[in-house]
């Protein structure tokens, strides 16, 4: 799509309440590279605990990867020293020279060779989730252990479905599950836990056995009435809640059965066994297989225990799609799904669960489990778990009982902040630069991830927040012993002592790679707060951070809004919305790091604001709009504009990456309703709202600088998104630089203009002619033009009547990714005529912005774009008045390729300056004039990696200038 710029600072407090745009800084990660300053104190390199984060992940622009090349080399050289060394290594070779030297041989070799490297390329065009800039979906870097963990076991293949098919990894799986145990405050010596694919599975397990320990007593009162063998048995008693006492389990009533604690209910089997006098455990179930659910169906189980019929999973209207998977995969049906609403934080509205739970009780409708999700990968929210906890203490002595679910999957590794926390969440402040400050979690979150160890069962996702490569999914339980309620197999298989992994859970064959990945990250960085804690923790500032900044974007004289999903307080200690959005552009917005974490009242502040986990969400409108479609419409302009789709070969131009949602309606939750009110949109009705989705998962991303780039991505993409939803459609102009390559393409500058609406826009495009012979006609013009040296009119193509955005990035009316634009000499006037038509196709566009600036830059300011053999200066306008103009360089600057790419910024264009004449206009200067007098000129731009760079050009031609037509 196209390539931001940082052309607009925040406004702050003493800045006048102007927007301008910034010179010769480095974008992106200035702390960083502060950090690693050779001039730093190296008597203070034991005072950085943030510093640790560099040596976790390959770096978004490979910084480690020399490390990562050094490790992945040792790796495949262990590999290739096992096959040859380690096992029978008397063993004669297959593939000899003889076979290498065969024409099969060297034809499959080379296939092999053409189609990875043809794969590689394609691999290219996929999402950077590496990058800062990327802020979609709960997926980013994968850390650096974590990578190799993979790869090394990889290359070993092994499968832990079972033991003696994964000798080693079974071990590193058991291993990690008691680590996600002990993080989520488990008990390890009652408590187990195991991988799955994800979420999904983990989720449909959880409620699987819920299911199976729910009706278990059912068919377990059935079995003592009927078998002999278990006459010894038959007085087994058990707690009944409702009674407040003990009882004979066959004196209990369907419902008061259905409604046991679940620790009764995982103590039965043993309890029963012992009694009974059956030595086998083996035996003991084969008893039971007529008569529980599991064995006999659901048909016949119901036949026996009507009342399961209408059994029910209670789940928040933001649960994830993979429980609606769940209850058709295990026969209750998705209208058992019942849905709570949720409040205006999207959490489960505690008073709603409430009153359903009331009525379930009181219609008799058994309630199998109570999800809770801590960490919604859409509105970033974790449900009241406290409250859902004290309702089924509550419930449970009223006679109706359930399992608690945790889908931890995302919010699970925020645990991690809760191991050995701090007393003091406050940074003491180094004096030098560099520093990146954490932030811990908010109260509210901090006692809900606390009371997870109350829960039956966890669903939690290291390839989420655990920074883990695909496919890893945890699943935990509070009580081992629920997991052999699935009953698999009649009792658990061991192999030389270790447990078959394959009878514990719905997957067969999985990847033993996977636990060496997690196992590796967990050893490295540690579950703890100086570990995993350490960058969720980092992670939770930026997101908090970049929640203030999106509240604060828009301008007093803007013609659009933001709302984010999650409100400001109602009130912060007494100040009203309006006080606290000036107290976040005085305290916390444009402030460094340093002065941040000096400040104790405003990180409390931040502490309770924003998002319960990383993901600030907001929606745009336009001021006085109530229509929600037009609402939704915007916003989905500017999502397509964010967002990377398949097959797309001009992905590079995406500044920032997002993703988006839609809050949707629920008869019983006000959330949406009052979402709309603060929207400025109609309230009534059932229509969802759109919202955009910026994921922080990034922990580089603190710096000041980088922060405001976002911000300017984004006003960016709104403006422009304004344009495509509102500008009326008109002719645009584009000038060309006069000069076809190779492949018929041209390079053109858009001709905007102030005071037109629809032409408020600074572009650079490629064109493509569709044919040979319209680039040769188009030549052949421009050559005529050329016979003097003195400046020409330039060739003009001017686009059918459309919105800009349409002309570049619309589907053509005309098919094939084609647009029709006609060609003029100079810019059209009334009666002009084109000289010809062309049917071309936009090949890339570097540069798409809309104007905005109220002050000009400090040095004029031009966009280089071209490649090695032709190099172009185009203008940037600034504010009325300014000018347009492009020069033809002679020759590449240097400093803007790589030794292997010599031309490789030219390509992707860059903003540069020219330090020798100031950007602003004297205020009595009445006409625009050519400020380039000279045939050479210093610039300076960001370069690669983010370095200032100084160099030269000089001019071979100034193609045009136009002082009037942007400004009229």
């Amino acid at each position: 799509m196209f390539q931001g710029r940082k052309r607009k600072a925040q406004r702050t407090a003493g800045s006048g309440g102007k927007r301008q745009r910034m010179s010769k800084r480095a974008p992106m990660y200035s702390h960083h590279r502060n950090m690693r300053s050779k001039h730093q104190d190296g008597s203070r390199k034991h005072e950085k605990p943030w510093a640790a984060l560099g040596a976790w992940f390959m770096g978004p622009k490979a910084e480690n990867g020399n490390v990562f090349h050094e490790l992945v080399t040792q790796t495949i050289e262990s590999q290739i020293n096992f096959r040859r060394h380690v096992y029978f290594p008397c063993d004669p070779p297959y593939v000899t020279d003889e076979l290498r030297d065969t024409q099969a041989f060297k034809a499959s070799m080379n296939k092999l060779k053409t189609e990875m490297e043809e794969l590689q390329n394609k691999m290219m065009n996929s999402v950077p989730f590496y990058s800062s800039r990327y802020k979609g979906h709960v997926n980013w870097d994968v850390a650096m252990p974590a990578y190799l963990g993979y790869i090394c076991a990889l290359l070993y293949n092994q499968n832990n479905c079972a033991a003696e098919a994964s000798t080693v990894t079974t071990s590193f799986e058991l291993e990690v599950g008691t680590e996600l145990c002990v993080m989520m405050g488990y008990d390890p010596d009652k408590s187990m836990g195991h991988l799955v694919t994800g979420g999904t599975v983990a989720n449909i397990e959880a409620l699987w056995a819920a299911r199976n320990v729910k009706f278990f007593p059912l068919g377990l009162q059935r079995a003592l009435r009927k078998e002999e063998k278990l006459a010894d048995a038959k007085h087994y008693e058990v707690f009944f809640p409702q009674r407040g006492k003990k009882g004979k389990l066959t004196s209990g009533t369907e419902w008061e059965l259905l409604n046991l604690e679940t620790s009764s209910i995982l103590a039965m089997p043993d309890e029963v066994q012992k009694l009974a006098g059956l030595e086998n455990h083996s035996d003991f179930m084969d008893l039971l297989s007529d008569y529980l659910y599991e064995s006999i169906g659901a048909a016949e189980f119901a036949r026996h225990h009507p009342l399961i019929e209408k059994t029910c999973v209670i789940v928040p209207s933001t649960a994830h799609i993979s429980f609606t998977k769940a209850v058709t995969i295990l026969g209750l049906g998705k209208n058992s799904l019942v849905p709570v609403a949720v409040d205006e934080n999207s959490r489960i509205d505690s008073a709603v669960l409430k009153d359903i739970l009331e009525k379930h009780l009181s219609r008799q409708i058994p309630v199998l489990a109570v999800v809770a999700v801590m960490g919604t990968t859409e509105e970033s929210s974790i449900d009241p778990l406290t409250d859902i906890l004290g309702m089924r203490k509550d419930f449970s002595k009223k006679g109706l009982d359930f399992s608690i679910h945790a889908d931890g999957a995302w919010g699970g590794y925020f645990c991690s902040m809760l191991r050995d926390q701090p007393k003091d969440f406050y940074l003491k402040a180094p004096e030098e630069s560099g520093f990146v400050p954490q932030l811990y979690l908010s109260s509210y979150v901090h006692d809900q991830l606390s009371a997870l160890n109350q829960c039956d069962t966890i669903t939690i996702d290291p390839h989420k927040s655990g920074f883990c490569p695909y496919p890893a999914g945890a699943l935990c339980y509070k009580d081992k012993r629920m997991n052999t309620f699935l009953q698999i197999t009649t009792s658990v298989v061991y192999y030389h002592g270790d447990m078959t992994l394959g009878d514990i859970g719905i997957e067969g064959s999985k990847p033993g790679a996977a636990a060496a990945s997690v196992l590796l990250a967990n050893r490295v960085i540690g579950l703890h707060k100086n570990g995993y804690g350490r960058i969720l923790s980092e992670c939770t500032y930026t997101a908090k951070i970049l929640y203030c900044l999106w509240i604060t974007l828009p301008e007093e004289d803007d013609q659009f809004i933001i709302e984010t999903t999650k409100p400001l307080p109602s009130a912060w200690k007494g100040m009203s919305e309006k006080k606290q959005k000036e107290f976040i552009r005085e305290r916390i917005i444009g402030k460094s790091n340093e002065e941040l974490a000096k400040d104790h009242e405003a990180l409390e502040y931040l502490k309770e604001i924003g998002p319960d986990t990383l993901v600030p969400c907001f929606t745009v409108n336009l001021k006085g709009n109530k229509s929600i479609e037009e609402c939704n419409s915007l916003n989905m302009a500017i999502f397509q504009d964010l967002s990377h789709s398949t097959g797309e070969t001009t992905a590079h131009r995406i500044p920032m990456i997002v993703t988006s949602s839609s809050m949707l309606h629920h008869k019983h939750s006000s959330a949406l309703k009052n979402f709309k009110k603060r929207l400025g949109l109609d309230p009534k009705g059932d229509s969802s709202v759109k919202f955009l989705i910026t994921t922080c998962m990034d922990p580089w991303a603190t710096s000041v600088d980088f922060m405001d780039d976002l911000t300017s991505i984004m006003r960016n993409s709104i403006l422009c998104a304004i344009g495509r939803v509102k500008d009326p459609k008109c002719h645009h102009d584009f000038v060309s630089t006069g000069v076809v390559n190779d492949e018929n393409q041209v390079i053109v500058y858009y001709a905007g203009n102030f005071n037109n609406i629809s032409k408020q826009y600074g572009t650079v495009a490629t064109l493509q002619f569709n044919s040979d012979s319209q680039a040769k006609a188009y030549k052949s013009k421009q050559d005529s033009l050329m016979t003097t040296s003195a400046q020409q009119d330039p060739i003009v193509f001017r686009s059918k009547k459309s919105t800009l955005h349409d002309v570049f990035f619309g589907e053509s009316e005309y098919g094939d990714e084609k647009e029709v634009f006609d060609l003029y000499i100079g810019l059209p006037s009334h009666g002009s005529k084109p000289f010809m038509t062309a049917n071309m196709k936009v090949v890339d566009v570097p540069q798409y912005e809309h104007f905005d600036d109220d002050e000009y830059p400090e040095f004029l300011s031009y966009f280089l774009y071209g490649d090695k053999k032709d190099a172009f200066l185009f203008h940037i306008p600034t504010k009325n008045p300014d000018f347009l103009q492009i020069v033809k360089l002679d020759g590449t600057p240097k400093g803007v390729g790589t030794e292997g790419n010599k031309d490789l910024l030219l390509k992707k264009g860059i903003e540069v300056y020219l330090p020798e004449i100031s950007g602003s206009w004297p205020e009595d200067h009445k006409e625009v004039k050519d400020p380039l007098k000279n045939h050479k000129y210093e610039i300076t731009f960001v370069g690669i990696d983010g370095e200032e760079v100084a160099s030269k050009v000089k001019i071979e031609r100034k193609v045009w200038f136009d002082g009037a037509k942007l400004n009229d």
